[in-house]
């Protein structure tokens, strides 16, 4: 084994450099922050308008689901993609982020698709983090509806979310299959979308079983 062989690492191989830091980089980068730069507005402004909404009904006083629902989405999202990231990726190695364009048959390869891999996991642990540190800062709170299922709920939810973002990486994108390695892939991505919407659908109606609470 020569040396070459064994820098595989992105600071020290520039074939790996060359192959992460091309003209692709940007839209792959940007890509893969997509459920940061929608996710985490579009579920903070789901939590202020219900709340903004709760608080202007002076007939009778409520316990807020909102910020609960929101919290617990945002930890189901991110704990989905650990999932992903650690069962499919690493785990059974049915896929890596971009085996589909850049099929990792070699060793440089599969550094660059293990650098993507990376990111990914990065984007899903700040969502995660993101979803504990607000459900820290409102631990004090009197006014939330802490119930144990709108919690379970939105966590399956969250991972449903998670699971239909990630398709659009199958369908749309072509990063990756579910299972790369099989004759029919696409069957596999289309299973996966199903599972995903029905965890979803499940998701939201255990939270929709909670009995209101005042």
């Amino acid at each position: 084994m020569n040396v070459s062989t064994i820098m595989l690492c992105v600071s020290c191989n520039l074939n790996i450099q060359e192959g992460i830091y091309n003209e692709n980089f940007t839209e792959i980068f940007l890509k893969t922050l997509l459920p940061l730069v929608v996710l985490i507005p579009l579920i903070l402004l789901y939590n202020h308008s219900k709340v903004r909404n709760s608080l202007g009904d002076t007939e009778k006083p409520k316990l807020l689901k909102a910020p609960v629902i929101a919290y617990s989405l945002l930890i189901g999202i991110g704990m989905g993609g650990f999932v992903d990231g650690i069962v499919l990726h690493q785990l059974l190695q049915w896929h890596q982020m971009l085996s589909n364009q850049l099929a990792p048959v070699t060793l440089e390869a599969k550094s660059i698709n293990m650098f993507w891999d990376g990111v990914f996991e990065a984007v899903t642990w700040i969502l995660t983090l993101a979803g504990i540190i607000l459900m820290w800062l409102s631990r004090k709170r009197t006014d939330l509806d802490l119930s144990n299922k709108i919690f379970i709920g939105g966590l399956i939810a969250g991972w449903g979310i998670f699971n239909v973002m990630d398709s659009a990486n199958h369908f749309i994108f072509r990063y990756h299959n579910v299972r790369d390695n099989v004759p029919n892939p696409e069957a596999w991505n289309i299973g996966f979308l199903i599972m995903a919407i029905l965890m979803v659908l499940i998701g939201w109606g255990i939270m929709r079983m909670n009995t209101r609470r005042t």
